[in-house]
């Protein structure tokens, strides 16, 4: 893993789920990453739905809290010298959009 992959890792890892206590990384939301563009732009691929699909803590963040979560994964990446983001929903391969506040 290059130095950009594991700065990205670190960074994800260090975001948490509001409420929750755990971070987006180690607990299966974010399911991978890659560093494009010479290390200037990174992509984040996330699944909020989880491995089962009656996961109410899976129901719950997919409902409430991608906003936030998106949100501060795009701000912490930025201030961590990354110049591009997309967020990637892993399952449908659809780009996330923040809505407006």
């Amino acid at each position: 893993m290059d130095e950009k992959a594991r700065l990205a890792e670190k960074v994800l890892s260090s975001i948490e789920v509001p409420g929750f206590g755990v971070d987006v990384a180690s607990n299966g939301l974010v399911t991978g990453l890659r560093i494009l563009n010479d290390g200037r732009k990174v992509a984040v691929y996330v699944d909020f739905t989880g491995f089962q699909l009656s996961c109410l803590f899976c129901k719950f963040v997919n409902n409430t809290l991608w906003n936030t979560i998106i949100g501060e994964m795009r701000e912490r990446l930025k201030e961590a010298g990354f110049e591009e983001f997309l967020i990637v929903d892993e399952r449908f391969r659809n780009r996330f959009h923040l809505t407006p506040g």
